[in-house]
């Protein structure tokens, strides 16, 4: 059986490498400010080269978002398999996913790519996210390591502010992000740890 012709390893590895240069352009000028020959440009490709892979800048756009997900995907999946209460769970995951390159991409996906086969994937790929980190808000309720309250209201504030940290520090790799690390685990603390209930 022959390897379909856009598999090839060296094809996948120059995919790969268009989709992490598209990271970081996109996340420093956002979807609407990025051209696809910034991406080329600075991987010495051609112009007309990206379009082997990808078909227009949006279509390269959601096959970012759907990398940055599935990244998502394995980090929810080992962060499950911890023998740690939720609390603990809830600051790993903080750790780990803020080092993410392009994860502030997630929140700005713009709605005129709706019409995109593949829009509806990364849509249901968020609500299942969403429904996994409400329920570590839920079950950490239950082993008693958080504060009793709205677990949807809970996750949407600590990843809502995690967005704009994301963004205020401009983090884009593991050393920058190392350097706030101990204020968000204290943010965490305060915000829904039992230790900090007030009587």
């Amino acid at each position: 059986m022959e390897l379909n012709s856009k598999n090839t390893p060296k094809r996948i590895k120059k995919k790969d490498l268009i989709l992490d240069s598209a990271v970081s352009i996109f996340s420093k000028h956002g979807y609407h400010n990025t051209k696809l020959e910034q991406i080329t440009k600075s991987l010495g490709l051609t112009d007309k080269s990206i379009y082997y892979y990808f078909s227009s800048k949006g279509d390269l756009f959601i096959e970012v978002i759907l990398s940055i997900q599935s990244q998502l995907d394995r980090l929810i999946g080992s962060i499950n398999n911890m023998d740690v209460n939720h609390l603990e769970k809830i600051k790993t995951y903080t750790n780990k996913a803020m080092a993410i390159n392009g994860l502030t991409l997630l929140m700005q996906l713009p709605k005129s790519l709706s019409e995109f086969a593949k829009y509806d994937m990364i849509k249901s790929n968020e609500a299942n996210q969403y429904k996994i980190w409400t329920s570590w808000f839920k079950n950490g309720q239950s082993d008693g390591s958080m504060i009793f309250g709205n677990p949807d209201e809970y996750r949407n504030f600590l990843f809502g502010s995690l967005f704009y940290l994301h963004q205020w520090y401009a983090i884009t790799d593991n050393e920058s992000y190392a350097q706030i690390q101990p204020f968000i685990e204290k943010m965490i603390e305060r915000m829904y740890s039992t230790n900090f209930q007030r009587l």
